[in-house]
């Protein structure tokens, strides 16, 4: 009775899910490992997911902030929109009384998990919901246990909240165009795809395969809705921007004019074209099986490259493939589509594992196999051992010394791992560590440490002097991960070039 006062798309997820249990497994130990991740995943992938929002929010409430560290500050080129969204968010929680940023970042990402882990697999379910059973359940798998998307779901990031806002907008239109989804629907598609937008600039190459696909479906007469939605989304943003920089500032032009007509994102650092195919082929799955998936899923291309979800991935990966500047984090927004575009495949996977000779069989069924072993592998590594490990170890060094009455000094050698490796300080979780950080300008300065003093510094710092340590008494206390500290002395041992950013706490 209820299902059939919904909405049409979401009765249909809801029927999937009451119907085929074996799908209900699948989501249910998809959450299970989201919660997961959400929980261990401490930190930001990029430090721009730091400064350029919790700094920025933290700042326009007048609390101690790395801004002024921050070009893109100064500069304004920086959309305030999902500012504005943590800045309500620390707001709140200061209002409640949570005074720990651990766990105040905790509790976000949860949040944040929730959200993409319910919008992604439904969008999944949706697009596949007429395909064979298998299909279904192969793609669902890939979602919620390739080895990085689970991850990348945690992130609260200026990638991510668009890819959400931007996928989210165009399943919902594409499930109502049929049905004279009226003009204010359409108007409101509009307006969460400008919030989109400015959530991160290059979302653009997302809607022009949009109206690419909108021109190829002749829904001309949606057109001028869309735009009024995109252009009131356009006017919100310029009153927040105005709202936070204190005057006029239009910052799509000012974005585009610093990081083009300036060359300032190419000294960066540029990348090949094909870059960006590497990127795929590792993260969803895993290679080597992706590279049969992706094969297959592009031979599926002859009847499926009109779908709205491919016209927006082609856009996209051919956009940011022609851009010199490239960094992995740049096909985050994609990821969580593209398990539906390989189910597309698997029709023709499957056929051709049916007609293969045996050896060819016994191949391929041990490439799963082997992809499989490395993908779960990878996917509890990094559940636990999260891959920003400097604010791990602050959270640590937090958890340790929070109770501790008397004032602690803590010797670091030239960097605090309450800093960047560039120095920007990490004002958010600095402020609440009660203790004293002490500069050392040498290793030799820990010659003159006494009893009972705490010496913390990376494995990169390090390394070479190990014997000094150990000849002064020092004994190692807490690690960041003590898994990758052990991986490092291997690596090490073998001349190999080590994991950046480990940290040790040494007392003496």
């Amino acid at each position: 009775m209820i299902e059939s006062k919904l909405h049409p798309m979401i009765s249909t997820i809801i029927q999937v899910f009451k119907t085929d249990r074996r799908t209900r497994l699948i989501l249910l130990a998809g959450l299970l490992v989201q919660l997961l991740f959400c929980i261990t995943s401490i930190g930001a992938y990029h430090t721009d997911q730091h400064f350029q929002i919790i700094e920025f929010a933290t700042w326009k409430m007048g609390e101690p902030s790395g801004v002024p560290y921050v070009w893109e500050f100064t500069n304004h080129v920086r959309p305030t929109i999902q500012i504005w969204m943590f800045h309500l968010w620390h707001a709140a929680s200061n209002f409640i009384g949570l005074n720990n940023p651990y766990l105040e970042l905790t509790l976000l990402r949860i949040v944040t998990g929730l959200i993409m882990f319910l919008s992604f697999n439904a969008i999944t379910i949706y697009y596949l919901r007429n395909k064979e059973k298998y299909v279904l359940h192969i793609a669902l798998l890939l979602l919620n246990f390739s080895w990085f998307l689970p991850y990348t779901r945690t992130l609260f990031s200026s990638e991510m909240v668009s890819a959400l806002f931007f996928f989210v907008a165009a399943w919902w239109y594409d499930s109502r165009k049929d049905r004279s989804p009226g003009f204010f629907f359409v108007f409101l598609v509009g307006l969460l795809m400008a919030m989109a937008f400015y959530f991160r600039f290059q979302t653009g190459f997302f809607l022009a395969g949009f109206g690419i696909w909108l021109l190829l479906e002749k829904k001309y007469g949606d057109i001028i809705p869309l735009g009024l939605g995109f252009l009131a989304g356009v006017l919100i943003n310029i009153g927040l921007d105005y709202q936070f920089y204190d005057h006029f500032v239009f910052t799509p032009y000012e974005y585009f004019a610093v990081n083009i007509f300036e060359n300032r994102a190419a000294s960066f650092g540029t990348s090949s074209p094909l870059s960006y195919i590497g990127v795929l082929l590792a993260l969803t799955p895993v290679i080597p099986v992706s590279l049969f998936l992706y094969y297959y899923a592009g031979k599926s291309l002859k009847k499926n490259y009109r779908e709205l979800l491919f016209l927006c991935f082609l856009f996209f990966f051919i956009g940011h493939s022609l851009v010199g500047h490239k960094e992995e984090r740049f096909m985050f927004p994609v990821l969580n589509v593209i398990p539906i575009m390989l189910a597309w495949g698997l029709p023709y996977f499957r056929d051709y594992y049916q007609r293969c000779k045996k050896w060819i069989r016994v191949f391929l069924q041990t490439i799963i196999i082997l992809s499989i072993f490395l993908n779960t592998a990878l996917l509890i590594l990094l559940m636990l051992n999260p891959y920003s490990q400097t604010p791990v170890f602050m959270n640590k060094l937090y958890k340790k010394f929070w109770e501790e009455s008397r004032n602690i000094e803590i010797n670091v050698l030239d960097r605090s791992p309450f800093e960047t490796p560039s120095k920007i300080p990490f004002r958010f979780y600095e402020k609440n560590f009660r203790h004293k950080i002490i500069k050392l300008q040498k290793i030799d300065s820990i010659r003159s440490l006494k009893g009972n003093s705490y010496f913390t510094a990376t494995y990169d710092q390090l390394q070479d002097h190990r014997q000094l340590i150990d000849s002064m008494g020092f004994k190692p206390m807490l690690y960041s991960s003590k898994l990758l500290w052990e991986v490092n002395e291997f690596l090490y041992s073998k001349k190999i070039h080590t994991i950046n950013d480990i940290w040790v706490l040494y007392q003496k």
